[in-house]
């Protein structure tokens, strides 16, 4: 069989011995398919990789989540891809901002949004691949299917991307350095990780000292406060009972002791319990409007919350995408700013404090603090109880916790004076920790962009020197459209992402 080799023009000049080729004739091109999942032969004790876009998260694919049986392989749509061949993502989600790009490593078989490349002798499998990193934004803008309900990548468009193409022996001198440098990024972006969970845990040891009183442990031994965390919720329940609040199942008291729970940590002398609800306004949002989309209820002027927001806020809420109309605030109710406001569905128990008055939904759950509780504090609490809250949440598609389990959360309340230091020395940790986040996320970001210079440079000719007796690639290609090529079945060069 002939190679259907074609030189094109490409979108910038390269050395003189390369040439641009269209990736369509760089090899033979494989589909995928999938056996059919009720015939339980084609998948029981399979021994054949099957890959699909799940798998596409590695350079080099040898294990798949799935395996296929050799008479799935007889009897479907689905065909061997001998190893060495480039394996790339058709159809999936992930192409809105992702080309999948990976090299079989042993004899694969493919589902149906993948195709393969199994390039001709002559051409290195990791030196395409790694090509097709440094063009994904040219595939994705370029070779994009429009109007499908799912992204997808048009065949035909893709099989004329222009490729540059080295010699051989300069092609494999480029992955060779390129598996090099990139080996050293890796181990780079290793250490960035371990910084990063390092960071992470520091900010755990930091809350739970903070509401177990051990990070204010040498305060209280230079400082006797004028008034306890008891007093505190003595004085809080007098002022309530003056406004005609009525205690009920509030539990209103002094505080209360820690119960036989194995969950609740030892509190200092002087510190109290008090129930979620005892703190302040508490309640749940009230936005459930029938019809939900009634459009006069929404484009006035206050703001709406979604639990979308309080759950990717860090620690205050700034920002707010709805807005609610005249309408919807007198069907709803507004919650004053310094409002914590709790989640119970979805993302159980994530917590965020408002900086404007606002409305929300009954998937989230309001206190407004009374005056002498600090909302960050509550706010700290229920960050360092939120995976515990979490398994109250039944099983279901839907997950959430009812009210009474919120209210059901009891509260360690020091006294207003370490309340002060504590939030203090945690204000600035949490700033510094902030501070070598942002540097680590920039650190990461360089390594990103150092990748696609080091593939810029490689593919336009700049990354290694050029070999005076290498065939040029023209002469290469020109060997290969006169007939016969060898396919490459060779094991994939193993690259480091």
């Amino acid at each position: 069989m002939d190679a259907k080799v074609e030189m094109v023009e490409g979108p910038w000049e390269l050395p003189e011995v390369w040439c641009w080729a269209t990736l369509g004739g760089l090899g033979t091109w494989t589909g995928g398919g999938t056996p059919s999942k009720s015939n339980a032969a084609f998948w029981a004790d399979g021994t054949v990789p099957w890959v699909s876009p799940k798998d596409m998260k590695t350079d080099v694919i040898g294990k798949t989540e799935d395996l296929i049986t050799e008479e799935a392989v007889e009897k479907s749509s689905a065909k061997y891809v001998s190893a060495g061949s480039i394996l790339m993502v058709m159809r999936s989600g992930i192409l809105r901002h992702s080309f999948p790009v990976a090299i079989a490593e042993r004899t694969v078989t493919l589902n149906q949004d993948l195709r393969a490349l199994t390039p001709y002798g002559s051409i290195e499998s990791s030196f395409v691949a790694r090509y097709l990193n440094l063009a994904t934004r040219r595939v994705l803008d370029d070779c994009s299917m429009d109007g499908t309900t799912v992204n997808s990548i048009e065949v035909s468009a893709l099989e004329r991307l222009p490729v540059p193409v080295a010699p051989l022996s300069e092609q494999r001198r480029i992955v060779e350095r390129i598996d090099a440098l990139f080996a050293e990024i890796a181990e780079g972006e290793a250490a960035l990780d371990d910084a990063r969970q390092g960071l992470e845990t520091f900010r755990r040891a930091l809350l739970k000292a903070a509401v177990t009183g051990e990070l204010t442990r040498d305060w209280r031994e230079n400082n006797k406060p004028a008034e306890t965390g008891h007093d505190l919720l003595a004085r809080i329940h007098v002022v309530q009972q003056g406004k005609g609040e009525k205690g009920g199942r509030r539990k209103w008291g002094a505080g209360h002791k820690a119960p036989d729970n194995p969950d609740l940590p030892e509190i200092p002398e002087g510190w109290a319990w008090a129930r979620l609800s005892t703190l302040g306004n508490f309640g749940r949002g009230k936005s459930r409007h029938r019809p939900r989309d009634d459009k006069r209820l929404y484009g006035g002027t206050m703001p709406f919350l979604q639990t979308g927001i309080i759950s990717n806020s860090t620690d205050y809420v700034l920002s707010y995408e709805q807005t609610y109309s005249e309408l919807g605030v007198s069907q709803s109710r507004v919650w004053p700013e310094g409002t914590v406001c709790i989640t119970i569905a979805a993302n159980i128990a994530k917590t965020a404090i408002t900086t404007f008055a606002t409305c929300f939904p009954d998937s989230i759950v309001g206190l407004t603090p009374h005056k002498g509780i600090e909302p960050y504090w509550v706010h700290i609490w229920m960050t360092t109880v939120q995976q515990r809250l979490e398994r109250y949440a039944p099983a279901t598609a839907q997950k959430n916790i009812n009210l009474e389990v919120l209210d059901s959360v009891l509260v360690p309340i020091p006294p207003p004076a370490e309340t002060t230091e504590i939030l203090r020395r945690v204000t600035e940790a949490l700033s510094a920790l902030s501070d070598t986040t942002t540097m680590l996320e920039t650190e990461a970001a360089d390594a990103a962009r150092l990748r696609q210079s080091i593939l810029k440079a490689a593919f336009e000719g700049k990354l290694v020197e050029q070999g005076p007796d290498d065939e040029s690639a023209a002469a290469l290609l020109t060997r290969l459209r006169a007939g016969n090529p060898s396919i490459a079945r060779t094991r994939g060069r193993r690259a480091t992402r």
